[in-house]
């Protein structure tokens, strides 16, 4: 894999800015004050980027970048960011800055000026709202952040017009998300997808990868017919012929059935259960395969040598470790695994041991989990945000879904809020590109919650992902917010709804420019609603369970 690094990390971002052609920009000075300050909003960010967009580079900076494209060629390449803050123990930033692909195709100036629209942007995605607040949260606020751009060959082939690895995805040492009482969590998981790794590391939309726990990798959550709806539908790419990065259906890259191993990971929908192809050519229809990797996980030694890799990551690193890679699998069916990425994991699991109250009057339940995933108590909840799965989908505004999203943000940063502990409840979502599938938040609209609920009704089409993995669940676990999945449907879930409807809704009076959004988000100050008790959350990761209730303590 080659590399090229544009700058040293101890003067990268200054000298880069003041080798832009300022005129009457001001970016190193507003990169100075948006970093003391620690506040942006997404809007505001999406100005500072079109401020570096409008910059130029000085010819002599531009003359380095083409010394570095010709060594690349045509050659597919990621920038990436590459700061001294980030991948430390303790404070990971997965996600918190751009990387961004690039086909890298065409005449040396087409590609110079790509190269150069991405550099832009990964140096602005130091001041994005997430970054900033994670720095904020984490005691980094007055560190000077200083970033280097790391640009890498695209790990991959080409296929027909297209360039994506066969396999990419993230793997974790530790797996909170034991679904099934035999999965060993020291085993480790893996978040695994078919192209790039983009929908390895984000939630996209309603497309899933396969999760596969290491010591157990044929179980999944799902059976039958349910394999093909939570499974990956889209595969990201770079279109070589269209010079960009594209998201396409799995159909449509496969229509041919002539991809080299299809028969390994894809399975064939036949009244509406997974088989996988005995032979190498695949049988049926490109719209009725599923990416299952079913043969894939028995007939290769990916898992075990995936297993392998992370124990000795895990010891030498002295503690849980999640990676980045990708994987190919030659003719003879043997895997070659690319590591791209390892960084420290925060493990809840040294929380100590958690124990769920035998003892709790039934009036006091707010609501039980059984399918949780982190583990923790928080104490005295003061707030509990409130959105309705039912009526958030009966909202046909995308403006509105839109709008209570950024709602959401705000109430987390006011004042009342940070001084209390909050917790969040709503239709899942977070971190999603898909907003009708819930409230779209980012981590610094939610950053000062203890608690995030996400709620599951199957026929409002809001199932929460499994979205341990991914940069946002990664946010929650260093930020030890505890993540609960919760299906009301669920007879075991004991949600106390009378509660959360009849409660008084006390938005309007923390922000009464949000009065219009009363019907939708429910803002309940718990003590004043319960004559002066709080809520309270314990969940505990080995046994699965979780309970919120009112207490006096």
């Amino acid at each position: 894999m080659g590399t090229a690094t544009i700058h040293s990390g101890i003067e990268a971002l200054d000298e880069v800015l003041q080798g832009i052609r300022l005129g009457d920009n001001d970016l190193f000075r507003l990169r100075l004050q948006l970093t003391r300050d620690s506040a942006i909003s997404h809007d505001g960010f999406q100005e500072v980027e079109q401020r570096f967009l409008a910059s130029h580079f000085s010819e002599a900076i531009q003359e380095q970048f083409r010394s570095m494209l010709d060594y690349y060629g045509q050659a597919p390449i990621i920038v990436r960011s590459s700061s001294l803050l980030e991948d430390s123990f303790g404070n990971a930033f997965a996600g918190k800055y751009r990387s961004i692909f690039s086909a890298n195709q065409g005449d040396p100036e087409i590609r110079l000026a790509s190269f150069i629209h991405a550099v832009k942007l990964v140096y602005a995605s130091a001041l994005n709202p997430n970054a900033l607040s994670y720095r904020r949260k984490r005691g980094l606020s007055e560190n000077d952040e200083q970033m280097a751009i790391l640009v890498q060959r695209v790990s991959g082939m080409p296929y027909r017009n297209y360039f994506f690895p066969a396999m990419a995805g993230v793997a974790l040492s530790h797996n909170l998300f034991a679904w099934n009482d035999v999965i060993d969590p020291r085993k480790g998981i893996i978040r695994l997808v078919f192209g790039l790794g983009t929908r390895a590391v984000e939630r996209v939309g309603s497309d899933y990868p396969r999760m596969v726990a290491i010591s157990h990798p044929h179980l999944r959550p799902e059976v039958g017919s349910k394999v093909a709806k939570y499974s990956q539908h889209q595969v990201d790419l770079l279109d070589l012929q269209a010079n960009q990065f594209e998201s396409l259906s799995l159909s449509d890259v496969l229509d041919d059935k002539t991809y080299p191993n299809l028969h390994l990971m894809v399975s064939v929908m036949r009244d509406g259960y997974p088989y996988g192809p005995v032979t190498i050519q695949v049988d049926g229809q490109p719209d009725h395969m599923v990416l299952t990797f079913n043969n894939l996980l028995r007939r290769t030694d990916l898992v075990s040598f995936m297993g392998e890799m992370l124990t000795r990551l895990e010891e030498a690193y002295g503690q849980p470790v999640e990676v980045e890679f990708t994987a190919s699998v030659d003719a003879q069916e043997h895997v070659r695994v690319n590591l791209l990425q390892c960084r420290p994991l925060f493990s809840p699991s040294s929380l100590g041991r958690i124990q769920i109250p035998t003892r709790l009057e039934r009036r006091q339940i707010l609501f039980r989990c059984n399918r949780m995933i982190c583990g923790g108590t928080v104490k005295q909840i003061g707030y509990i945000l409130y959105i309705d799965p039912q009526k958030y989908n009966a909202i046909s505004s995308m403006e509105t879904k839109k709008a209570l999203g950024r709602l959401v943000g705000q109430i987390n940063r006011h004042a009342a809020i940070k001084s209390s502990k909050i917790m969040m409840m709503g239709p899942g979502g977070g971190g999603s590109s898909n907003i009708n599938l819930g409230i779209n938040v980012s981590y610094a609209d939610i950053d000062n919650a203890a608690v995030l609920v996400e709620m599951a009704l199957e026929e409002a089409g809001h199932v929460p992902e499994v979205s341990y993995g991914t940069h946002f669940f990664l946010d929650l676990v260093e930020s030890q917010i505890i993540y609960l999945p919760l299906y009301p449907d669920d007879a075991a879930a004991e949600f106390q709804s009378e509660f959360f409807r009849k409660a008084p809704n006390t938005l309007s009076q923390l922000l009464p420019d949000a009065a219009d959004y009363e019907s939708v988000l429910h803002l309940i100050d718990v003590p004043r609603a319960t004559d002066g008790v709080f809520a309270q959350v314990i969940a505990d990761p080995q046994h699965h369970q979780a309970v919120c209730f009112l207490d006096k303590v």
